[in-house]
């Protein structure tokens, strides 16, 4: 669904069910986000406009340490100001604060719906998603998934207890 800005002369509340959508998390991942209904609350705010929105979502992506699917759930909740382009500043140094984070300057009039959750949830998804707390991960030499079970690989040597020349070469005079 698109929003027009300079449709919207007075409040506008929109309630939209969006279909699930993917998220590229890099490395060749990808989490798969299935929202709940959006709720959206959009309207004129000093020459801008200001969206109030919330929604519910369920995203699967794959374990960052054992690669397994890992689900979690959760509501995303954003409040946001749009203001056309010739309104942003142009100053050359401007300075960042949590305020201007919230604002988004604009060239085209419109905003797609499913664009902005996306946006959002990019900023809900945590930097590593985890399929328990507990999660072993892989066996880095052989590949087996730990949380299944110890794997065949003999264990590391304790290198406090090997001999020092085992790691120093012979000098060549």
């Amino acid at each position: 669904m698109w929003i027009r800005f300079s449709d919207v002369v007075q409040p506008v509340e929109f309630h939209e069910r969006v279909a699930p959508f993917r998220l590229e998390l890099g490395f060749h991942y990808e989490a798969t986000v299935t929202p709940g209904e959006l709720s959206l609350l959009v309207e004129p705010w000093k020459g801008a406009h200001k969206l109030d929105g919330k929604f519910e979502y369920a995203v699967v992506a794959p374990c960052s340490r054992c690669l397994a699917p890992a689900s979690m759930a959760g509501t995303c909740a954003f409040s946001l100001e749009f203001r056309p382009a010739d309104q942003a500043p142009v100053e050359e140094a401007v300075d960042v604060s949590t305020e201007s984070d919230e604002i988004t300057y604009y060239d085209e009039d419109t905003l797609q719906l499913e664009d902005l959750m996306a946006q959002q949830m990019y900023l809900e998804v945590p930097e590593k998603i985890l399929c328990r707390e507990d999660c072993k991960g892989l066996c880095p030499r052989c590949g087996a998934d730990l949380n299944q079970g110890p794997c065949a690989c003999p264990p590391d040597p304790d290198l406090r207890w090997v001999p020092l020349a085992q790691f120093v070469s012979p000098r060549k005079e």
